[in-house]
């Protein structure tokens, strides 16, 4: 204000408004006699205003309505050149806030009538983004005819025209929300008196709201109305809306202003009574669509699912989710649920793919997970939501390496290209790429024939989705082959990262809150002990239900996230993917066995043995806990059987090693791969960093080291340390230099494995030691059954 306000600014303004008055006395001088006669009062009008008030600005306000009167006859000759500079006179006036509520009134008039004469289009819209983004005089009917007046103009046949116009609806819209957060504020420290309202409502009367508050809830409401095609209340004379335009309005209010929502009860009340049912409504068709089903098994033609009216309205899903969660619990549940629907395989491969993608934004915010799973897995009669969403996952991977029975990779798609993702049925060397005479071999997942590309999604190291991106597509876009399972791929690493540090985290606190309760307890003096064993009683209770809930979110996935890892661990034929998953693996068992979930923890341990070793490798140790821990190595994700996938004899990896297996008839040799070392390398870090949380499943991993360190035939050295030598019986090892420049480092961990030993606690050395005495008496069995034989 300071700027417009200024003497120099004042001056300015009245030279200009005396130069626009003489400029338009001389345009209609000839033509329109009854506008020159007027510029020239508005001339002396302004003069007197100037010499008889020192408050000049606040004069020329209160007199506006008969100073633009002059301008709004020069628009209303619908002269070209007359009505351009009269808008820009207009405009300065706004710009120095010296129009009054009748003034503005005054001037939305006159700009609806060169609206309806198709005058001045773009001049228009500029007038009306100057008149709201600089005054606050401008409410109710006015308001809406000025916001009415941008929606017409959005809905004409000139692209720029329409375009323009977009920009400035979003732009007004924008402005109509934060005119009334600056007005929360100004009346933030007045407390309100709920007024209340005669007859069956369950909100307060619109009635009560202050003036911004009430335009912002009148354009909301109608915003759901003309969504849902019905007329508007408030935005009276809109004569066109398409649906699309209407969801990305919602949204963007919904994602900015999210504080209106949760703190004005009339306007959570427009979320659970208009926004939520309209979604659940536009839904319909695609929870209802079954691609390759044939119509005539039911009566009526279900409608095809429509590719941007779905993508914007799983956008203004995951914004209710993430900022109203705590308002529509039950909503969200019925949301979450037909996400997790539009990852079956009957559905069009464009709808899995954004819903993936929408999951995906889901995946990344682990407080809200935790939210889902107190909500609704940890209730006795609701749904499983955070089960389900990562069970869908697993099943979602699954099924993108079935190949079509007919195999035919056209029949992935009805279109006859391939849109979908995933299963590609390829010659041999797939994923070749030759560059300049060479050949690279592209990171991918290979399964029983079926490869499939992994795609780098990041951007600057987080996920950008590219499908709910897509604002300008009316027709549902091609997906490139691998674009889904990178997506599901990084929703899977994401929601181990993002679970396990927040568990971990909240259990570092825990553990620290305790330690200092502790410490506080032992000087406490008589008077305050009382006061402090509450406390103390207090934070076992919070870490009782903290725990609980801890517990519950790792039974809940881990069966689903398992499934898919192990399958994408036995698929994967890239080294970075590897690492990724391994240390998704290795987390997990990490952080199961910081929370004695004893089964979780084993069965992630198990899967990272079987990858270490030769496919079908028979160590008696494995088998046992893989049958007892998963039931016959599989389990149900969705109704389906998941197979825990032993590795692939069709791996098209890198063999690094070839020995003899560790058994008291050794037949034949067994091939290591890079794989197999990677595997292992994990291993090892996981007896190394977490040994504390192992327990009994030190056997597991002792046993598989020790067949490890046989097959790659190294012995003890003079120093101890384990270096490569010949084998005992039969052909020698054979060990490529690939494998030769990783065996130091291995033997060096396996080394410090046990010297590390001296920092577990008595519990953890006890596991450790027993482990080793089992090993141990194993051996002298098998060196028993040698001597017989």
């Amino acid at each position: 204000m300071s700027g417009t306000s200024s003497p120099e600014a004042v001056k300015k303004l009245l030279e200009n408004m005396q130069s626009d008055l003489r400029a338009l006395s001389l345009e209609c001088k000839k033509k329109f006699p009854p506008v020159k006669e007027a510029a020239e009062s508005g001339i002396i009008k302004v003069k007197t205003i100037a010499a008889r008030n020192t408050e000049i600005l606040a004069a020329l306000k209160e007199n506006s309505s008969e100073v633009v009167q002059p301008f709004l006859m020069g628009c209303g000759t619908k002269e070209p050149k007359i009505t351009q500079l009269c808008l820009a006179a207009i405009q300065r006036l706004m710009s120095h806030e010296v129009v009054s509520e009748t003034a503005a009134g005054n001037i939305i008039n006159m700009l609806w009538q060169l609206m309806e004469n198709s005058l001045e289009e773009l001049k228009l819209l500029q007038t009306v983004l100057v008149l709201l983004t600089t005054n606050t005089v401008v409410h109710d009917e006015s308001l809406s005819k000025a916001i009415v007046l941008c929606f017409r103009l959005h809905f004409t046949k000139d692209n720029i025209t329409n375009n323009t116009a977009a920009a400035t609806v979003r732009q007004v819209v924008t402005v109509v929300f934060e005119r009334m957060v600056a007005e929360d504020e100004r009346y933030r420290d007045i407390i309100e008196q709920p007024v209340l309202v005669q007859g069956n409502s369950n909100r307060r009367s619109v009635s009560t709201l202050k003036p911004c508050a009430k335009d912002a809830y009148m354009l909301f409401q109608d915003l759901c109305q003309l969504v849902n095609a019905d007329a508007p209340y408030w935005l009276v004379g809109m004569t066109e809306m398409t649906r699309t335009f209407g969801l990305e309005l919602l949204e963007s209010v919904l994602n900015d202003f999210p504080q209106v929502f949760l703190q004005h009860q009339e306007f959570s009340f427009l979320l659970k009574e208009r926004v939520c049912p309209l979604v659940i409504k536009l839904f319909s068709p695609n929870i209802k669509f079954r691609q390759g089903s044939s119509s005539s098994s039911s009566p009526a033609p279900v409608e095809k699912p429509y590719f941007p009216i779905c993508m914007r309205l799983l956008r203004v899903v995951s914004v209710l989710i993430k900022q109203f969660y705590s308002l529509l619990v039950t909503e969200c549940e019925i949301f979450l649920s037909l996400l997790v629907k539009f990852l079956d395989a009957d559905k069009p491969q464009w709808l899995r793919a954004v819903a993936v993608e929408s999951i995906h934004r889901l995946c990344v915010q682990p407080q809200l997970l935790r939210s889902f799973c107190q909500s609704y897995d940890m209730k006795q009669h609701s749904t499983k939501v955070f089960r389900d969403i990562v069970n869908a996952l697993g099943s979602f991977i699954q099924s993108l390496f079935l190949v079509p029975p007919t195999g035919n990779p056209a029949t992935t798609n009805q279109a006859g290209n391939n849109n979908s993702g995933g299963p590609v049925s390829t010659p041999a060397n797939s994923g070749m790429l030759g560059i300049g005479g060479g050949v690279t071999l592209l990171p991918a997942f290979e399964y029983r024939g079926t490869w499939i590309p992994i795609l780098t999604i990041t951007v600057q190291g987080s996920a950008k989705a590219t499908y709910l991106e897509m604002l300008d597509k009316v027709e549902p876009p091609t997906i490139p082959e691998g674009y889904a399972m990178s997506v599901a791929f990084h929703c899977l690493l994401d929601l181990v990262r993002g679970i396990t540090s927040m568990i971990e985290g909240e259990l570092g606190e825990v553990e620290t809150e305790c330690q200092t309760t502790t410490e506080a307890a032992s000087s406490l003096t008589q008077s305050s002990e009382q006061q402090e064993l509450q406390s103390t009683s207090d934070q076992m209770d919070k870490e009782i239900v903290s725990r609980a809930v801890w517990e519950e979110m790792v039974n809940a996935c881990w069966c689903g996230l398992l499934a898919a890892l192990s399958l994408l661990l036995d698929a994967s034929t890239d080294e970075a993917a590897t690492e990724n998953i391994l240390k998704a693996e290795l987390t997990m068992a990490a952080l199961c066995g910081r929370l004695g979930l004893v089964t979780s923890r084993d069965a992630f341990i198990t899967a990272i043995c079987k990858g270490s070793l030769p496919p079908h490798y028979a160590l008696t140790v494995l088998n046992t806990t893989t049958a007892a821990t998963l039931s016959n190595k599989s389990y149900s994700i969705q109704g389906q059987s998941v197979m825990m996938i032993s590795p692939s004899s069709e791996s098209h990896q890198q063999v690094v090693a070839v020995g003899q297996p560790l058994a008291v008839q050794p037949q034949g040799t067994v091939m290591l791969t890079s794989k197999n070392i990677q595997c292992m390398r994990t291993l090892l870090n996981l007896a190394h960093c977490h040994g504390a949380v192992l327990g009994t499943s030190w056997q597991l991993v002792l046993a598989t080291l020790q067949h490890l360190v046989w097959i790659l035939g190294l012995k003890p050295s003079s120093g101890g340390a384990l270096k490569p030598g010949r084998a005992v019986e039969g052909p020698s090892t054979v060990l490529t230099t690939a494998v030769m420049t990783d065996l130091p480092v291995i033997s060096n961990i396996l080394s410090r494995l046990f010297e590390s030993s001296q920092y577990l606690d008595d519990v953890s050395l006890h596991h450790l030691i027993n482990a080793l005495c089992s090993l141990s008496l194993e051996a002298m069995d098998m060196a028993y059954g040698n001597n017989k034989v």
